[in-house]
């Protein structure tokens, strides 16, 4: 008898693991997609920011309109020497301070029907 449940116990924790599992896999595969993209902001505001990508070929693409959000980090390549070394440095910055014709890295996701958002930039300084 005592094998009869300690075998049904068992048998219930491998079925629980098994749910608990697809679940996470679903959950894994509901993520947005992460994509990045180099170029020259083409428009930057508040509220959001356009870059002109360069593909692979070193043209420029269509212009990618990134959403900005309470969570967009963005920050301008700041340099410094120390010494006889130069250390690369972040200031922190917000996209309406980017203008155009700045060089830019940025990291995104598509929000589905809301578009692509911007997560986090990083920019040469203005000329």
């Amino acid at each position: 008898m005592r094998l009869v449940r300690a075998l049904g116990s068992f048998a219930l924790l491998i079925a629980l693991a098994a749910v608990a599992s697809a679940q996470d896999k679903k959950a894994a595969d509901d993520l947005p997609a992460l994509l990045t993209a180099t170029g020259l902001v083409d428009k930057a505001d508040k509220e959001s920011l356009s870059v002109k990508p360069r593909g692979a070929d070193g043209k420029f693409q269509k212009t990618l309109v990134l959403k900005v959000t309470g969570t967009s980090k963005v920050a301008v390549l700041a340099p410094q020497k120390r010494g006889d070394k130069t250390v690369l440095t972040q200031r922190e910055a917000d996209a309406k301070d980017l203008v155009t014709g700045q060089t830019v890295a940025v990291v995104y996701a598509e929000a589905g029907k809301d578009g692509a958002v911007l997560l986090t930039a990083v920019a040469h300084p203005a000329k």
